[in-house]
């Protein structure tokens, strides 16, 4: 009984957590994406049987850590305990699954997959719910950020305030710059070189290896950027929501009329949109912010 009781303290975290009201909406939020999660994950079984694992949908847990992040924004208790949470409890929908699909190979798989089902079935579940817990919990916690940078008491200083930054210590006008260079370019190499040698080939693959990673950076450096304090003198206050709407629109628009189109991976086209659209957004920011911010570097 003594190994017992020496194991017991463990559990009080998670008494704790679920006597805290202060927690009900994220644990609430986590139950509620199980059924979806089942339901757009549920896949016919192959004949074979073998179907270790299985696929799991991530979107209803992305949209509920989004949510729980929102939610906890201006709350005391911290974002990303609350990510904990939902993370947790959402995760039971990922074991339901998992779980299912190693019966069905246990049931009707070879001996030798079953061996392997069993044996490996217990540390891949673990190693799924801590995996789908902390992605939960970064996301909650990213979103609860953004939240708050997008908060007017955030972004205007007062008169006769001062701060330790503001939009004019910013560098992150740099990487957006940047990408606004090279965009044309890299449009240009991916166009000519539709059906010409390898070397055209090589060429606009080692673009798209750049481009695509600073698009994300810039779209990044956008938001950043845009919601900096803005000191007394500084009246510009752009509206991030349509400078961080206009790209996720565009890749939006796109995906959607690939996948009416029929395309195969509608994905791959929209990431296209969000380069297109968030390159026009970013040349109308950084003509804005040189208009009302200047190069004024403190």
């Amino acid at each position: 009984m003594a190994p017992l009781r020496s194991a017991l303290p463990s559990l009080q975290p998670v008494r704790d957590g679920l006597t805290d009201d202060s927690l009900r909406f994220a644990i609430l939020a986590g139950l509620a994406t199980i059924p979806f999660t089942l339901l757009l994950s549920w896949e016919p079984v192959p004949d074979d049987g073998v179907v270790v694992g299985g696929s799991v949908s991530g979107l209803p847990l992305l949209v509920a850590a989004v949510v729980v992040g929102y939610r906890y924004s201006d709350r005391e208790t911290e974002s990303r305990r609350a990510g904990v949470w939902t993370g947790l409890v959402g995760s039971i929908g990922t074991v339901l699954l998992y779980l299912a699909n190693s019966a069905t190979t246990m049931w009707t798989g070879s001996q030798e997959m079953t061996v392997f089902a069993a044996v490996f079935t217990p540390p891949a579940l673990i190693l799924g719910v801590g995996l789908t817990t902390a992605i939960t919990a970064v996301i909650a916690a990213i979103t609860a950020r953004a939240v708050n940078r997008l908060d007017r008491e955030h972004r205007i200083v007062p008169p006769g305030e001062t701060r330790a930054r503001d939009v004019r210590d910013s560098r992150w006008w740099i990487p957006l710059a940047a990408y606004v260079l090279l965009a044309p370019p890299a449009a240009v190499v991916l166009i000519v070189s539709e059906g010409q040698s390898d070397g055209w080939f090589l060429l606009s693959a080692l673009f798209l290896l750049v481009l695509i990673p600073l698009s994300f950076v810039a779209f990044v450096a956008l938001f950043i950027d845009g919601t900096e304090p803005r000191p007394d003198g500084v009246t510009w206050i752009p509206s991030m929501w349509v400078y961080v709407g206009l790209p996720i629109t565009g890749y939006a628009l796109v995906y959607l009329v690939a996948a009416y189109q029929g395309i195969p991976t509608p994905s791959a086209p929209g990431i296209y949109g969000f380069i297109v659209a968030l390159w026009v957004t970013a040349v109308g920011y950084l003509i804005a912010r040189y208009r009302h911010v200047g190069g004024r570097i403190r």
